[in-house]
């Protein structure tokens, strides 16, 4: 028994320790834990306004997305339309019938212009970013690239172009051949050493 009662009384010495050092200031524990806690709650705050701002733009680029889509999808009835009222116009088609023509197609422009249609312009120059050039026409009478013809309207949504308008763009010749003949001079003097 005596082996027993010494065993109970030898404590080790880091729990006396434990028990022997002051306790730390609770006031000051509290208010680390209150700061440590304030900024957790901010930074998840923050991280939630993020995520609510993210979604509305991701939300924003979907609809515009699918706007466009069905826009692109609807530029070929706009097509339709407009060959229709060039026919109509040609072949002589009763009053009536070119009126409901153009009230359709009005009404459908409008409608795509609140989408943020707008038509590619093409009097003028020729701007690689809204037109391509399907054709081109050697002419002494203009500069290059003069939109001489226009094969397809181009339409943009909003600053995006999603469809160029096709065009027949002017090549003037005496530039063409002014640029031929000083390649040639810039060549051979380059072949001579000069």
């Amino acid at each position: 028994m005596a082996d027993e009662d010494a065993g109970e009384l030898d404590v080790p010495d880091n729990e006396q320790e434990t028990k022997e050092a002051p306790p730390s200031d609770p006031i000051a524990e509290r208010d680390r834990r209150i700061d440590e806690l304030t900024d957790d709650l901010k930074r998840l705050q923050a991280e939630f306004e993020n995520y609510k701002k993210r979604v509305l733009r991701e939300g924003a680029e979907k609809a515009k997305t699918g706007a466009e889509g069905v826009v692109r999808d609807l530029l070929a009835l706009m097509d339709t339309f407009d060959k229709a009222l060039e026919d109509a116009e040609k072949n002589e088609y009763p009053e009536p019938l070119r009126n409901g023509l153009e009230s359709i197609h009005r009404q459908l422009l409008q409608t795509l212009q609140r989408q943020g249609l707008r038509e590619v312009k093409t009097d003028g120059r020729f701007d690689p970013f809204e037109h391509e050039a399907i054709m081109r026409e050697d002419r002494d009478d203009m500069d290059d690239g003069r939109i001489l013809e226009v094969y397809q309207k181009g339409y943009a949504l909003g600053p995006k172009v999603i469809r160029a308008a096709k065009v027949k763009v002017s090549k003037n010749v005496k530039t063409a051949e002014t640029q031929d003949t000083h390649d040639t001079q810039e060549s051979q003097s380059e072949n001579r050493g000069e």
